[in-house]
């Protein structure tokens, strides 16, 4: 069994009531244990084992560790091996914790004092926080344009805000710190550039600087036989829908319209010619071509390119006409415009018309035209409906009556658009007229006296004429229209 307390073990007591050999019975009591102790193999040791253990064993290795923590050469050795580390384990924790907040600190307060940047220490910090940024584009496969305008007095800080917001470049620091080191702050160039999101900020300052691109035309076509709210439709596609998505059209059309339909007194002054009736439009006066107008040309610069290009265009007689006479040749070239497809019949079609506008000819002075009951329905519609919605409408479609178009009635002013019923001239002209169609009005040709005319039905788009009902009837059943 083990020892306890650093004693030897005893010999076998033979139980618990043993005896220790020749020992005395006195001495044998002062040395026994009690039992209920649990120790009940257990003596104190004797006073030559005390002092055997007093003794240090001959060949003992025991050290004086009172001696031994007292220092020395390894001692001091090991503790500085041991602040080194701790040291070096601080300042790397400082180092990578700290080092960002710094240099951010650095980046903002060069933004904010851009003379900083002449000290090489401040910008190679800054170069290196900002250096993705300025050398990484947003997207190198995304050569989609985006139009930039540089605006007079436009700070650098500015400009990289806006190329910022329209997603050009990512850091509107970097932009400024590069234009700086480039020398390019007081270069930027004013007016409109193209840049996209897979250029470098080096590249995006290259196209600033660089004199800016015109802004790309809008091609506006207004084909001829079109009423104004024709055109208007066709202004409402261009700006819903435009070519060059760079350079929408940001015209009012509202606007237009309103200027087209009550010209202001201001703008017809501007064309001594032009002498339209109390309360009437610029229909028939807004000539039918190709215009190429800047993105934000306005609905008044609009209109007067389009009156200036009929003062180009109309016969030079036709303008030295008197005011009212000028407005009778441009309401009967609107009717020629509507029925002609080819140039050979504009004169002849002229002349059936001035041939019943003339009592002597034709006492009912109806002219009996069915492009002016068009012109009316399609009125109806329109006033009825928003100018959103005349993109989808379907314009000049024949009037659907079940008796004689003589007996359709149409609201207000519009009745008198109905000339089977009104003798005369409609109240306006219906269209805008082409230039043939002009010529052909002031000079109808009324030398075989026609009073007819129609279609022929056969692809060639020529009409048939007639000086008598009797001829009249005979070419309706020639070309189909009755058996």
């Amino acid at each position: 069994m083990p020892t306890r307390g650093g004693f030897r073990p005893r010999g076998d007591r033979g139980g618990v009531g043993g005896q220790r050999g020749s020992g005395g019975e006195g001495e044998d009591q002062a040395r026994r244990v009690v039992v209920d102790a649990g120790w009940d193999d257990y003596l104190p040791p004797d006073d030559n084992e005390l002092a055997a253990r007093r003794r240090p064993a001959p060949h003992s290795t025991s050290r004086d560790y009172r001696k031994s923590r007292s220092g020395g050469p390894g001692h001091f050795l090991r503790f500085a091996l041991f602040a080194t580390v701790i040291g070096g384990l601080v300042v790397a924790g400082l180092y990578f914790v700290a080092r960002p907040i710094f240099v951010n600190g650095v980046v903002g307060w060069a933004a904010e004092n851009p003379t900083a940047l002449q000290l090489p220490f401040v910008s190679g910090i800054v170069r290196g926080a900002l250096e993705p940024s300025i050398s990484n584009p947003i997207d190198a496969t995304d050569t989609a344009a985006v139009v930039v305008i540089i605006a007079s007095g436009a700070t650098p800080h500015e400009i990289g805000d806006e190329l910022v917001q329209a997603g050009v470049i990512r850091d509107t620091r970097a932009f400024v710190y590069e234009a700086i080191q480039k020398g390019v702050t007081q270069e930027f160039q004013l007016g409109r550039h193209v840049v996209t999101r897979s250029m470098t900020v080096d590249e995006v300052l290259v196209a600033l600087t660089t004199p800016p691109v015109a802004p790309p035309l809008v091609r506006i076509t207004f084909r001829e036989g079109l009423r104004i709210e024709q055109m208007v439709a066709k202004l409402e596609v261009l700006e819903a829908s435009p070519v060059d998505p760079t350079a929408p059209l940001t015209m009012n059309v509202a606007q237009f319209y309103d200027l087209a339909m009550h010209p202001p007194a201001d703008l017809v002054s501007l064309y001594p010619w032009l002498k339209v009736p109390t309360d009437a439009s610029l229909e028939g006066f807004l000539f039918p071509a190709t215009y190429n107008v800047a993105p934000d040309t306005t609905p008044m610069a609009l209109l007067q390119m389009l009156l200036d290009a009929f003062a180009s265009h109309a016969p030079p007689a036709l303008l030295q006409l008197p005011p009212d006479q000028i407005y009778q040749k441009v309401q009967v070239a609107a009717l020629v415009e509507t029925e002609a497809k080819v140039d050979s019949d504009r004169a002849l079609i002229a002349g059936v018309y001035m041939n019943r506008l003339d009592p002597k000819k034709w006492p009912t002075g109806l002219l009996d035209a069915d492009p002016t009951l068009n012109y009316a329905n399609d009125s109806v519609w329109l006033q009825a409906n928003s100018i959103a919605t005349w993109v989808n409408y379907t314009f000049w479609n024949p009037i659907k009556t079940s008796g004689a178009l003589s007996q359709v009635v149409f609201p207000g002013a519009l009745a008198a658009y109905n000339t089977y019923h009104h003798a005369g001239l409609p109240p306006s002209p219906i269209c805008s007229p082409s230039a043939p169609s002009l010529v052909a009005a002031m000079t109808p040709d009324t030398t075989d006296g026609y009073m007819y005319f129609l279609a022929k039905n056969d692809g060639s788009g020529t009409h048939a004429f007639a000086k008598t009902q009797a001829e009249q009837n005979a070419n309706l059943k020639t070309y189909g229209y009755t058996q």
